[in-house]
């Protein structure tokens, strides 16, 4: 079979990556599948160092598409700082007419904004009756122009998504409408299938008038549990390992503040534990004061290249998330693959990936002391690594994963 997966970005972004993942899957399954890029990244004559096959379009192509839907969106009153924060598919680098995407069997699409795929060129596709399924990065499906609504629920109420807060002033009044009447008709085709990566990302994208009627299937992202190990939990100092990991730890979602509160608890009523439990802090850290109230001894080990980061995750203990809001939630993924007990709230994907007592602990949501109690938990009442790695390869494996996506087809 051959399958086109459209995605904006070769390897740049989170969506790049698991979208090159489901790709490699499908192709040591025995089909034909190829990414369909903008911008092709480290690509190299149709393939990168792990040999994920891509087709680029072509700068100029997609070029023109993103700059012309980032100079309507100014235009119509989004401001500067939100210019990346929203899309409206009223530009597109004409995929219908690109080879591989016309022979394809199959077309899925992945994170394919920025004027990578225009809403026309979607339902053209569409058009076709080729099965067609629409993986949500985020939750741009279910709202008018945003990519991730947080706090605002606008969304589950049409009218008042169709006058989107992103935009200011009278020459921008349509255009949230005008792009949601377009996302209504398209979502209603019925060889469109719609993946959620999480059960909570799936609820509350059901709630959205334009998905309504549409069963919308939980499938996660893929994972390369193969390249993870499990390794020595004990330092020489016979210490345990607790990580934290983000991309920039001091982003507010992430709430490195709660985190550092959890930890202080948990040393204040765990005092003999905590006497042998040191703490790693992983990603960019822009103000380091965050972690001077900490009083476990601690290191901040900033971004590590990825080999650095599994050689840490395998020596690790116990991983936590202190973070408001995760689709799924990787670093918890990551190191549970080593062998490292998770602690997490359950907000978003979390609780997809942790049955509470069985494969980690989940703590009261957005609780500090209880996440300080579900970090003394896993000390004391730890889990079998080796189960903790078969959940990973059972659940998020990418033949698994590939698995579920052609079920779909």
């Amino acid at each position: 079979m051959k399958i086109a997966l459209l995605s904006t970005n070769y390897d740049l972004g989170g969506a790049a990556v698991v979208t090159a993942r489901l790709c490699d899957a499908l192709c040591a399954l025995g089909h034909d599948a190829r990414m369909v890029v903008a911008r092709p990244g480290a690509l190299r004559d149709g393939t990168k160092s792990g040999g994920t096959p891509a087709e680029v379009v072509g700068k100029f192509r997609w070029g023109r598409a993103f700059l012309a839907e980032r100079a309507e969106l100014f235009l119509r009153g989004v401001r500067r700082k939100d210019l990346f924060k929203v899309s409206t598919g009223r530009f597109g680098a004409s995929l219908p007419r690109h080879p591989f995407v016309r022979e394809a069997d199959a077309v899925m699409v992945n994170w394919a904004s920025q004027g990578f795929l225009s809403l026309d060129d979607f339902e053209a596709i569409l058009d076709t009756g080729r099965p067609v399924i629409y993986t949500m990065h985020d939750l741009w499906a279910a709202t008018a122009l945003c990519h991730i609504p947080g706090d605002c629920d606008r969304y589950a109420d049409g009218s008042d998504c169709r006058e989107c807060p992103y935009v200011q002033g009278r020459a921008g009044r349509g255009l949230p409408r005008e792009i949601w009447d377009r996302k209504r008709r398209i979502f209603s085709y019925p060889n469109l299938r719609i993946v959620a990566v999480s059960t909570d990302q799936a609820r509350r994208a059901s709630i959205s008038p334009l998905l309504a009627g549409k069963d919308i299937e939980v499938i996660p992202h893929p994972f390369p549990a193969e390249l993870y190990t499990v390794g020595e939990k004990l330092s020489p100092e016979g210490k345990r390992l607790i990580v934290m990991a983000a991309a920039r730890l001091d982003d507010p979602v992430k709430d490195l503040p709660a985190a550092v509160e959890a930890l202080n608890i948990f040393a204040e009523e765990n005092s003999a534990l905590a006497s042998g439990v040191e703490v790693s802090f992983v990603g960019e850290l822009r103000d380091s004061t965050l972690l001077a109230p900490l009083t476990l001894p601690h290191s901040h080990l900033g971004l590590l290249p990825p080999a650095s980061l599994r050689d840490l995750y395998s020596r690790a203990s116990v991983i936590i998330s202190s973070s408001r809001y995760e689709t799924l939630g990787a670093t918890l993924i990551e190191g549970m693959a080593s062998g490292a007990i998770p602690v997490s709230f359950p907000e978003g994907g979390r609780s997809d990936i942790i049955t509470d007592s069985v494969t980690g602990y989940l703590a009261t949501p957005h609780t500090p002391a209880s996440l300080a109690a579900s970090i003394a938990r896993a000390l004391t009442s730890p889990i079998a690594p080796s189960l903790l790695r078969s959940s990973v390869e059972s659940r998020f494996s990418a033949p698994a994963v590939a698995r579920r996506y052609l079920s779909l087809l």
